[in-house]
């Protein structure tokens, strides 16, 4: 084991894919499973190839995201502890009252008021047709079917930062915009993009790193105002020569693991 060590500084599930992030304090990790309960719904678009009758991982074009659809970033969610009720604040509040309290996506009425909701807020060239609130019990909706975690290093985006200059703000980046399942503290800035093939010890848990995430336009929308403010994917290429920033680790061995936990590279 090296003496490079760091910290856990949150923990985030997503269980509506493309919706806000639920944080946790802690989370039991199972060896080849993702986080239990994310990416546990998402949205179908009216086009999509989801097919309820025999649900399966589908690539996210089939669904709702902040790629395609940035104004969805305007939901601000809260979850209950299991992460199947939601609480969605009014997206309009001048001019309507169309939030939702407490609906229960486990029921066909739970998931019919989001959906009411996310279409009322998109046109009808977003949604072309109906928005469906879908559900794979054997799978989830991640961007890739394996059985990953998305892991984010605070230094890297702390380092992003300060190449996105005026027109950022000169703001620190926020660590939302990349939706990662884990931040982790006390590494150098891109110490990650080494770490392929090598394994993370976070509390009681064992991580095997197994590919750089590459980046999209998802990481351009502000997750406060859903506005399309920056060149992430832009600036990741011109500084650092690739549109990689973060990564994806599988769970080798299960356990619990807690905000504050020892992060170490074995």
């Amino acid at each position: 084991m090296t003496s490079s060590f760091a910290s856990l500084t949150r923990i985030a599930r997503f269980p509506v894919k493309g919706l806000s992030a639920q944080p946790l304090e802690q989370a039991q990790l199972t060896p080849d499973q993702p986080i239990a309960g994310d990416r546990r719904f998402a949205l179908a678009h009216g086009a999509s190839a989801f097919d309820p009758a025999q649900p399966r991982w589908e690539k996210k074009a089939n669904f709702l995201t902040w790629v395609r659809n940035p104004k969805i970033a305007a939901l601000h969610c809260a979850f209950d502890p299991s992460g199947t009720r939601i609480t969605v604040a009014d997206p309009e509040p001048e001019t309507s009252d169309d939030g939702i309290d407490n609906a229960d996506l486990t029921t066909p009425e739970g998931r019919a008021a989001l959906a009411r909701l996310v279409a009322f807020l998109l046109d009808e060239k977003e949604t072309r047709g109906k928005v469906e609130v879908v559900e794979a019990p054997e799978t989830w909706f991640s961007d890739v079917p394996q059985p990953f975690l998305s892991i984010q290093n605070t230094a890297s985006i702390a380092d992003l930062g300060k190449h996105l200059g005026p027109t950022h703000g000169n703001a620190p980046v926020d660590w939302r915009r990349f939706r990662a399942n884990l931040l982790i503290d006390g590494f150098p800035a891109w110490a990650e993009r080494d770490w392929i093939g090598k394994r993370l010890r976070i509390g009681e848990a064992v991580l095997q790193v197994e590919e750089l995430i590459g980046r999209c336009a998802a990481t351009h929308v502000n997750p406060d105002t859903a506005e399309v403010d920056t060149d992430i994917v832009g600036t990741l290429r011109a500084h650092y020569g690739s549109h990689h920033c973060g990564v994806y680790a599988r769970v080798v061995a299960g356990g619990m693991i807690r905000l504050n936990d020892r992060v170490s590279l074995v």
